[in-house]
């Protein structure tokens, strides 16, 4: 038989029993250490419209605080995550002035002057999904199920905008494991159903009070079943996890969010995530 040929056949009989082998490593490490939990620090970019106030874009850069968690049982997979961040947000286009008054002593007569004001912005979010497994193979398995979502946008300023969100919706988990050291994790949530504390109006002036006149419901109207009739949204994560050993792990994320209110005046956010930090296996 050619020299070659032989040379070739062994390569491939050896790459194929490493490449059992690791698989059968990475399939023991799965089952024994099914827990994991990590914690991260992040920065997110943001940019939203919120017309409950004011007819203005916003855009804020803020330090973002992240906890997630996953346990994998049989084909069970769990996950939880919470995220939070706040700072100040600044207008975009179209500027909006406020106007103030101020008195000048010199020339003894009030004058008027235009600024524009700062907004403090808080955002928090917790989802729950619980996943079961439904394709791929023990190196690049695949997940779907549903999640449960709470997501609140706090905005604060002259008309202070307040929102809280809880929905249920359906939820995708795609692992690939690379090696018992090196693995990727993306997952992906759409809203179906749920509900929103949503306010009208937290502050008035001229046009906030014509509005309410010709509202009334609308003004005390706090809530309002939501679906995508009203609000959509898609949220996704995307995590690569490197272990340092059994029980500590290095991981990096980014993640993305776009979502839509569309009562009682229209809220628009778009988000994007850099964040890494570390997670413990066990």
């Amino acid at each position: 038989m050619d020299k070659t040929k032989v040379l070739l056949t062994f390569m491939i009989c050896f790459i194929s029993a490493a490449f059992l082998y690791a698989q059968d490593e990475i399939v023991a490490a799965e089952k024994l250490q099914p827990y994991r939990i990590a914690f991260s620090l992040g920065y997110s970019f943001t940019g939203y419209r919120e017309e409950s106030y004011s007819l203005v874009n916003m855009y804020l850069n803020a330090l973002t605080y992240n906890l997630y968690g996953n346990i994998e049982k049989g084909s069970f997979f769990h996950s939880l995550n919470i995220g939070f961040y706040m700072g100040n947000s600044e207008m975009k286009t179209p500027p909006t002035a406020v106007l103030s008054m101020d008195y000048d002593p010199l020339v003894g007569e009030a004058y008027y002057f235009a600024h524009f004001p700062q907004y403090l912005a808080i955002r928090g979010n917790l989802e729950y999904a619980l996943d079961y497994r439904l394709w791929g193979n023990d190196v690049f398995p695949g997940y779907l199920g549903g999640a449960f979502r709470t997501d609140a946008y706090m905005q604060f300023a002259y008309y202070p905008s307040i929102t809280g969100a809880f929905s249920l919706g359906l939820h995708a988990t795609q692992k690939w494991i690379i090696n018992p050291q090196s693995r990727f994790v993306l997952s992906m949530g759409i809203p179906v159903f749920g509900y929103a504390l949503r306010p009208a109006f937290a502050g008035a002036d001229g046009a906030l009070l014509q509005y309410a006149e010709e509202n009334p419901i609308k003004i005390i109207t706090l809530g309002e079943i939501v679906s995508f009739h009203n609000y959509w949204s898609i949220f996704g994560d995307l995590k690569y996890h490197h272990a340092v050993n059994k029980l500590l792990s290095l991981y990096s994320g980014l993640g993305f969010e776009l979502s839509r209110f569309n009562f009682h005046r229209p809220r628009i956010d778009a988000i994007f995530r850099l964040n890494s930090g570390i997670s413990f296996t066990f």
